[in-house]
């Protein structure tokens, strides 16, 4: 199932003046519009500021009776272009521009509003490919590309291959006898003036049943030496087992079981699984210290009464000191806007009771976004808390979880646009970019989520399964359609989660957190 393009699919653009008659089907009526001068392309669609998929090469032509070049005048980027007489107007040709640049036109008509349009230019390809184990014990392998890709280019740089094209980005290959790597070479020719990124190399050979092999261009960035991960555990037999076996791996390991009574009494123990792995490993130990979320009224009760909050610093600090703790993880979720000041008094006395115990401590915030914020990250004044905590934790997942909407569980186009409506005022270093290990699955009217080995497997083992790829947010999707049930898995794995974590660098922030051990694809571990 080919998936429709999160990018509007644009032509060569064509300026016409305003009430002439346009020779492109589809597009704007001249005569009618508001802005004076239109953009359109030589498939009729509409230019507008903002666009980021113009061609590297561009053709301007300016329309209409009486225009000529003493009546008009453009520049490009601040650069006066040469507009050269024509039949029907006035014509000028702009030099090549680079991939991925960004450009401002501005036109000036003798009498009429000067037109201002940014833009930028389409980007190199995108490719992903993915391969697996068919029932028959086939390879299956399927390759998606962000932009139509020459069709006779491909074939020649695949002469082995049966192509069958899905559509014009979708692409389903099949070898009477599969090669050992699927090689597609950069700079094939793609639309929109777009050439292949790449090279793009699968290996083939040695695929287990229900593994996924993917890859994709451009090519993840290695995680940094040094990453600060943090790895929450929750006390489950799958978490347990990966605890143990990757504990070093982490800086912090942070495990569930402390959870806050509305007196402040504190319940339940760090899971005793990750304390002993922690210490086999020489790490650090964060307990989540949680508060019951069921409903407000417990939290309210507690962040609003001075005796419940001091039994409970003190019942926290006692453990710290007995456990030997490094420090604690506040988890407090579902508090109401309006104890947004009490969560933020609550957690300076909490910090300063720690830090006087040689403790620290980091605060899990749900991000606000650039519009401002929502029921779920009403009561976290992130600079606030910053001020007061070693870290804020932003838990930038569940991106997409109701049922008919199927999406990221985190696309990294979202991530950033999260990061942005809550890093400022708060230090960067002081940062950790919460990421998911689990997978979202939609099924008809079931939404179900799970760790990545058993929900992948699942989704392979589905008759007529593909592959699909988002592009803006680097993720991946496996599509299948079981007992007429439309069906997507969305899921991170070694290469997404790479790619989060490059943003999170690039960023300067202090490190990740992932939630949680046990969901996680196997080979993340190899590359961090």
């Amino acid at each position: 199932m080919a998936m429709p393009s999160r990018r509007a699919c644009l032509g060569l653009l064509l300026l016409i003046l305003a009430g002439c008659a346009s020779p492109f089907a589809g597009g704007p009526s001249p005569a009618t519009s508001p802005r004076g001068l239109v953009v359109v392309t030589a498939g009729g669609t509409a230019l507008d500021d903002g666009t980021d998929d113009v061609p590297p090469s561009l053709e301007l032509g300016l329309e209409g009776a009486g225009v000529t070049p003493a009546v008009v005048s453009a520049t490009l980027d601040g650069s006066r272009l040469i507009l050269t007489s024509s039949p029907t107007g006035v014509t000028a040709t702009v030099a090549p521009m680079a991939y991925d640049s960004q450009h401002q036109l501005v036109i000036d008509v003798a009498g009429r509003p000067q037109e201002v349009i940014g833009f930028q230019v389409v980007d190199r390809t995108g490719v992903s490919a993915a391969a697996w184990l068919g029932a028959a014990g086939q390879v299956v392998c399927q390759v998606v590309f962000e932009w139509a890709p020459d069709r006779a280019a491909i074939a020649a740089a695949l002469p082995q291959a049966q192509l069958h094209w899905i559509d014009d980005t979708h692409l389903s290959l099949a070898w009477s006898a599969p090669p050992q790597i699927l090689a597609i070479p950069a700079g094939l020719a793609a639309a929109r003036g777009s050439v292949l990124d790449g090279p793009l190399q699968l290996s083939l050979t040695g695929l287990q049943t229900g593994q996924l092999r993917r890859a994709t261009v451009p090519a993840a960035i290695p995680a940094p030496a040094g990453l600060q991960l943090t790895l929450w555990t929750d006390g489950t037999a799958s978490s347990h087992a990966s605890t143990r076996a990757h504990a070093a791996a982490a800086a912090i390991l942070s495990p569930t079981g402390w959870q806050v009574a509305s007196d402040g009494g504190l319940q339940g123990t760090p899971d005793p699984v990750t304390l002993a792995a922690a210490t086999a490993a020489g790490r650090a130990v964060w307990p989540v210290l949680k508060n019951d979320n069921a409903g407000p009224s417990g939290t309210e009760l507690l962040l609003n009464s001075a005796s419940a909050r001091s039994g409970l610093i003190a019942a926290v600090v006692g453990q710290v000191r007995s456990l030997g703790l490094a420090g604690v993880n506040l988890d407090f979720e579902g508090v109401p806007g309006a104890d947004e000041s009490a969560l933020t008094a609550f957690a300076g006395h909490l910090s300063t009771a720690l830090r006087a115990a040689g403790a620290g401590l980091s605060i899990d915030v749900v991000p606000h976004t650039l519009a401002g914020t929502n029921s779920a990250s009403a009561a976290y004044d992130d600079p606030g808390l910053a001020a007061v905590a070693d870290y804020l934790v932003v838990m930038a997942y569940d991106e997409s979880t109701q049922v008919g909407e199927p999406g990221p569980v985190a696309g990294i186009d979202w991530q950033a646009a999260e990061l942005d409506g809550t890093m400022p005022g708060v230090p960067a270093a002081k940062i950790v970019l919460g990421i998911p290990l689990y997978a979202r699955s939609w099924s008809g009217e079931q939404v179900t989520a799970g760790g990545y080995l058993s929900m992948v497997e699942q989704a392979l083992r589905e008759p007529g399964v593909s592959y699909e790829y988002d592009f803006p947010a680097a993720t991946p999707v496996l599509v299948s359609d079981p007992g007429g049930v439309a069906t997507q898995l969305w899921f991170d794995d070694a290469d997404s989660l790479l790619r989060k974590i490059d943003a999170a660098s690039n960023l300067g922030l202090g490190g990740v957190a992932a939630w949680v051990a046990g969901d996680e694809d196997p080979a993340f571990w190899s590359v961090i």
